[in-house]
C-alpha cells in the first residue's frame, strides 16, 4: 500500500521567486525554480512508497514532472473574483486532496513547497512517521513564520490547506502540530537570497547545482 501521496503546488513561471528579481533574470528564476522543483521531486520520490502529484497550470512544470515520474493535476484556476494568491494555492491543494481521496479513499496526503532543494530524503520519511502519531502535522519553515509542508493522516477529513503569510500560527491554531525534528532541508524553502546561500551551504540536490554554478552564483563564507 502506498504510505502517502504528495501534493506539490507550482505557480507559472513567469510569477515565481519575485523576491530574487532584483538578482536573477526571469528566464534564470526560471529555470532555477524548474531546477528546485526537479530536486524536491527526486528527494521525494527516494522518501519511499509516495505517490507524488504536482498541481499546477504551467506546462514547464508538468514536463518536469513527467519526466520524473509524477503525476500532473491541473490547476483549477481561482477560485472566485478578486481571490489572493494564497487563496488560489489553497483552492488549488484541496481540489487535488479531494481527487486524490476519491481516487484512493483514506490514504494519508502531503502538502509540500516545490522549492526545497537542499531536502533529504530521510527528512520527509521521519517527518511522516510523525505526523502518523498526531494525524495532522505540519513542518514549519526556517523562519518558523511559514509552513513547507502540511501533513494530513487524518483519513475522512479534508485537507484544509491554509498556506500562505503567518501559515504556521494559523495551521496549528487549526489544530495541526508543530514537528520538532531536526529537518534542515525540508524547513528552507528558498524566497530570497539569503535562503538561496543558506541551501547552497546546506547542500542543495544536483539539479539547483547546476544552475547556481553555470550563473557564477558565489556562497559566502559562513
Amino acid at each position: 500500500m502506498t504510505a502517502a501521496h504528495v501534493l506539490i503546488p507550482v505557480k507559472a513561471l513567469g510569477l515565481a521567486k519575485s523576491r530574487l528579481a532584483h538578482v536573477l533574470e526571469p528566464e534564470i528564476r526560471a529555470d532555477l525554480v524548474l531546477a528546485m522543483l526537479r530536486d524536491t521531486l527526486d528527494a521525494t520520490l527516494a522518501s519511499g512508497d509516495l505517490d507524488v502529484t504536482i498541481v499546477t497550470s504551467d506546462p514547464h512544470a508538468a514536463a518536469v514532472a513527467s519526466a520524473c515520474g509524477a503525476r500532473v493535476f491541473p490547476d483549477p484556476g481561482p477560485p472566485g473574483a478578486g481571490s489572493t494568491g494564497a487563496e488560489r494555492l489553497n483552492a488549488a491543494l484541496n481540489a487535488a486532496a479531494a481527487h486524490v481521496r476519491h481516487r484512493t479513499p483514506g490514504i494519508g496526503l502531503i502538502a509540500l513547497q516545490a522549492d526545497l532543494p537542499a531536502l533529504r530524503p530521510h527528512e520527509l520519511v521521519s517527518a511522516l512517521d510523525d505526523a502518523r502519531q498526531v494525524g495532522r502535522a505540519i513542518v514549519e519553515d526556517h523562519t518558523g513564520l511559514g509552513t513547507t509542508a502540511l501533513l494530513h493522516c487524518v483519513p475522512h477529513e479534508p485537507l484544509h490547506a491554509m498556506f500562505g503569510a503567518d501559515s504556521a500560527r494559523r495551521h496549528v491554531e487549526s489544530g495541526a502540530r508543530a514537528l520538532t525534528g531536526d529537518l534542515p532541508g525540508l524547513r528552507l524553502d528558498v524566497d530570497t537570497v539569503a535562503d538561496l546561500e543558506a541551501a547552497a551551504r546546506l547542500g542543495t540536490g544536483p539539479a539547483t547545482a547546476s544552475v547556481l554554478v553555470r550563473i557564477g552564483f558565489a556562497v559566502p563564507a559562513k
